[in-house]
């Protein structure tokens, strides 16, 4: 991400729409924000809309956006750094079942057990915090939205 030329003071509990979709909404936490807009550049070729949102706050979550949201995409994806259990995923998931919102959530973070120490990428691969792994999740609950790719003349 690049530094804003401005810096503006940040509405608490507030997220930022970085990219506008219809399809499917990722919210990436925190560093997992470079890995969410790459998930919604490969979404977007196979023909999908995708949404890319910088969640900044945790609690308090951003409730508008995610009734927003849910009224519209097929799916959402959580991509954070953190153990997935009792995570931002699980909290976007208690918010959403508090809505009424039957909306599925894709959440991809660490698994609540022993991480092993190593390279960060292997782990995050073996872990399957990858765009690959998000990107086999989430395909599936927008086959029915699959639109026509287009094609070059």
């Amino acid at each position: 991400m690049t530094r804003k030329a401005e810096p503006q003071v940040l509405e608490v509990g507030k997220a930022e729409v970085l990219e506008d979709g219809s399809d499917v909404a990722i919210l990436g936490l925190g560093n997992m924000t470079s890995l969410a807009l790459e998930l919604a550049h490969r979404l977007e070729r196979e023909g999908y809309s995708a949404a890319v949102i910088n969640p900044r706050f945790i609690k308090p979550i951003d409730r508008a956006m995610l009734e927003a949201y849910s009224r519209r995409v097929a799916a959402f994806v959580t991509l954070e750094d953190h153990v997935k259990m009792g995570g931002f995923g699980s909290a976007v998931v208690e918010a959403l079942e508090e809505m009424g919102s039957q909306v599925p959530v894709v959440r991809i973070g660490w698994p609540d057990q022993f991480i092993e120490h190593g390279k960060v990428d292997d782990l995050r691969a073996k872990y399957g915090l990858t765009v690959e792994a998000a990107q086999a999740q989430v395909t599936p609950l927008l086959a029915r939205r699959r639109r026509p790719a287009l094609v070059a003349s």
